[in-house]
């Protein structure tokens, strides 16, 4: 439908969808000779073999780079599609992005262009194309090309974990109370060698415990021979005891003595103040659970604020090192 605009460069308002593939190629062709200040484009793993490969398209986008066009791709960098992601990294900013499917690009911000890639005798190739000049779509995939271009990680990152077998790093920001308390348990349940946990009160160690955290703690210690170290910040002799009873941990003869390998101390207020509970997993995984106001009385959903999950190993030596400190300035149970 055409635009209402009174503006003699508005964009006549339509939307087309073409499946002869030579049709495709000159369509694109011919839309590239329009396209003036940036193309934005997210593919699936094939997409740049696609793009390079098809000889006309690919030389129609160089010409774009000799126009001055600013090009940003998101792609999903494998091992088998390495070389051509490089060959498009010296013509355009890219950035990789685990398991995208299809492929859409937005060009000026004004045209949205998508396609599916089917595979025939081995090859892949753009099974339709989609191009609209629907104001309200060309906005919408902007946007949301914008939201992936922030969560992808650049390509100069994805290529290095490639080629030399790194892992990547990770820092996740979870709000959701449901998807906290899956993640604390499936976090605990990995463990394989050690667990170092700070709770940051008496109160938040019985709102935590809440979701069978105890039970999964006694399993770790007792039946897969985790070492579990845990400190509380407490406030008086009445919650050492419970948190003990709790353990089931008795403090005799100045011995430690219960069924598992479990280790618990106790840190007085003015030693730290925090609203942040810290598990630390195996020296490599950290997670963080902020309880809001551990004065007022709740359930785990209500009182649960916002959690912090990574495998950043300068995060996890930084929280490790903390714990270690007052570990050893803590007291020992008695």
């Amino acid at each position: 439908m055409p635009s209402s605009d009174s503006n003699p460069d508005a964009i006549a308002e339509k939307t087309i969808v073409l499946y002869n593939p030579v049709e495709m190629v000159n369509t694109a062709l011919q839309h590239f000779s329009q396209i003036m200040e940036c193309m934005d484009t997210c593919c699936d793993d094939k997409g740049a073999a696609v793009t390079i490969d098809a000889l006309p398209i690919w030389n129609g986008i160089n010409d774009l780079i000799k126009k001055g066009v600013k090009l940003r791709w998101i792609t999903d960098i494998t091992k088998e599609n390495l070389p051509y992601c490089k060959e498009l990294m010296r013509i355009s900013q890219v950035r990789h992005l685990d398991g995208i499917k299809g492929a859409f690009g937005i060009h000026d911000r004004k045209y949205y262009v998508a396609s599916a890639n089917v595979t025939k005798e081995e090859r892949t190739l753009p099974g339709e194309l989609i191009i609209s000049t629907v104001k309200v779509i060309a906005q919408q995939q902007q946007q949301i090309f914008n939201l992936l271009w922030d969560k992808a990680i650049p390509a100069k990152q994805r290529i290095k974990e490639i080629e030399q077998g790194l892992k990547r790093e990770f820092i996740d920001t979870i709000r959701d109370p449901t998807d906290i308390i899956n993640l604390i348990i499936n976090v605990l349940k990995s463990v394989t060698d050690d667990l170092q946990i700070l709770f940051a009160s008496f109160k938040a160690f019985q709102i935590l415990s809440q979701i069978g955290l105890l039970e999964i703690i006694r399993n770790l210690a007792s039946e897969h021979g985790v070492d579990v170290k845990i400190l509380v910040n407490i406030e008086k002799k009445d919650e050492i005891i419970a948190i003990s009873k709790e353990l089931e941990i008795e403090y005799k003869n100045g011995t430690l003595e219960n069924n598992y390998s479990i280790d618990f101390r106790s840190a007085m207020k003015s030693l730290f103040h925090t609203k942040v509970n810290t598990f630390i997993v195996d020296s490599s995984y950290s997670l963080t659970v902020e309880i809001k106001d551990s004065d007022m009385n709740g359930s785990f959903e209500e009182l649960v604020g916002m959690a912090t999950y990574s495998n950043s190993q300068p995060t996890v030596d930084s929280y490790t090192a903390i714990f270690e400190n007052l570990w050893t300035k803590a007291g020992f149970v008695s």
